[in-house]
């Protein structure tokens, strides 16, 4: 089966988004353009990832000027009562078709709690089971009309019900992911690191009698028709950036994930190539563009959401950068060698980075798997 390519529909886009002068404003029009380019492009759907807009009012919003394309919406398990969001499901689908899927999120203690919810870890994970089981089950029921001279009911249209996409990357998020998960997802990562993250996630699907119908990978991606040409393109994220910038946003990412116990003077990275980056960056310099090579086509780099990835995890900032035929090389490898079948991508700006991926990528990956 050919790679599912999915692309980012998201209100947080610019030429470079994590700096003010780089950033777009929120414009419905050029969100609206957004979701046009994904569909006309040939792409499977797109992520609607959380920001400060709601992602599924989002989503609705521009379905009805698509015709194809799927809605990944991002949706944190507990925040709308099950029922309702079955009913907003039902209501989607029956004005756009079966192209709606959920992201599933538990969410970080922080995100949570801005909602007033208070969940430990492992009574986090017990909510989200329950609460897509009990989601499913009204979604599978249909909604009846409750006035009594008409008798109508929104029936659903998608069969087993609305299919789940998540993650998980600790032992305990891994074996929630194969309790819940339809397709499973992570930030891509060198292929060893991929192949290993799959293979116990997979397993913990196995042991609870179940299968992912897909594995997935969030990656950006700066493809041009030249390997010369990409890299030049991609690298100029961090000289627009500049050294002292990104000095600014990592010493803030560090102070936050150590509680302020380091900062950008004594951190010590997990391995000797971050390291070398935290070097380069102490001293007012860039890391070079080959210190950035993760390995093959697979770089470290910038995202909207995410700084440089010093700590080794839980960042969704790695590039695959490259010519068309290129990437796709290293992404079928992802596919024979770790089972890889989706592949969601981001690229600033959004709508003329997907029309290069668009042009240039999306050919060869539906070739990959047939």
């Amino acid at each position: 089966m050919a790679i599912k390519a999915l692309w980012y529909l998201s209100t947080a886009d610019g030429q470079y988004p994590w700096m003010s002068e780089g950033f777009y404003p929120v414009d419905f029009q050029r969100y609206k353009k957004l979701a046009q380019t994904i569909d006309q492009g040939g792409f499977y759907g797109a992520l609607v990832a959380t920001w400060p807009n709601d992602p599924l009012t989002s989503a609705s919003s521009v379905a009805g000027f698509t015709e194809n394309m799927k809605f990944l919406v991002a949706e944190y398990a507990g925040l709308t009562p099950a029922k309702l969001l079955a009913e907003q499901a039902l209501t989607f689908e029956k004005f756009h078709g079966s192209r709606l899927l959920f992201n599933h999120i538990n969410g970080t203690p922080q995100r949570i709690g801005t909602y007033g919810v208070e969940l430990t870890p492992e009574t986090r994970y017990a909510l989200g089971q329950s609460y897509w089981e009990e989601f499913q089950s009204h979604y599978n029921k249909g909604n009846k009309s409750l006035f009594p001279n008409t008798d109508f009911t929104i029936e659903p249209t998608t069969p087993n019900g609305i299919p789940l996409w998540g993650t998980g990357d600790s032992a305990a998020g891994i074996q929630h992911a194969g309790q819940v998960v339809n397709v499973y997802l992570l930030m891509i990562r060198e292929l060893h690191r991929v192949k290993d993250q799959f293979s116990r996630a997979v397993a913990a699907a196995k042991d609870n009698g179940r299968t992912f119908s897909d594995l997935g990978a969030l990656t950006s991606v700066t493809v041009r028709t030249s390997q010369a040409e990409a890299e030049q393109q991609f690298y100029q994220i961090f000289e627009k950036t500049g050294a002292e910038l990104l000095k600014q946003k990592l010493d803030v990412s560090i102070k936050r994930k150590t509680g302020g116990e380091q900062s950008i003077d004594n951190f010590k990275a997990p391995d000797a190539q971050r390291q070398e980056w935290v070097d380069y960056i102490r001293k007012g310099q860039l890391p070079p563009l080959e210190s950035l090579r993760l390995e093959g086509n697979l770089f470290a780099g910038m995202s909207a959401w995410s700084s440089l990835d010093i700590f080794g995890f839980a960042s969704s900032a790695a590039y695959l950068v490259g010519s068309p035929e290129n990437i796709a090389a290293q992404v079928e490898t992802y596919h024979k060698e770790a089972g890889l079948s989706a592949l969601i991508m981001s690229g600033w700006p959004l709508i003329e980075e997907a029309e290069y991926t668009s042009k240039l990528l999306l050919p060869l990956l539906k070739d990959i798997g047939e």
